[in-house]
């Protein structure tokens, strides 16, 4: 059986802001630190293909652990086909 790790590959990427976006960032992430909150996504889970590097998802990582979506996602990867990751995940290509 093909896993879809054997052709895709999933990746936390630290999200860059600039100009007006970056201003807002810091200013959610200070207001979401002073009454007790989780701040803005600091990263986006990306999905791209191994062969060419083409990117297929891009979702901010912000619910909870940046890190337990992504292994979530890899073991997804490490246990379906690409057909059934790309219906589990809503991924249309």
């Amino acid at each position: 059986m093909d896993y879809a790790a054997d052709y895709l590959h999933a990746a936390l990427v630290e999200r860059t802001f600039h100009g007006w976006r970056r201003l807002r960032f810091w200013v959610l992430a200070l207001i979401a630190g002073a009454v007790g909150h989780e701040g803005p996504a600091v990263f986006d889970l990306v999905v791209t293909r191994t062969a060419t590097g083409a990117e297929i998802m891009r979702t901010r990582a912000d619910l909870g652990d940046p890190e337990a979506l992504l292994e979530q996602v890899q073991s997804d990867l490490a246990t379906k086909t690409v057909t059934e990751f790309l219906a589990e995940w809503r991924i249309i290509e």
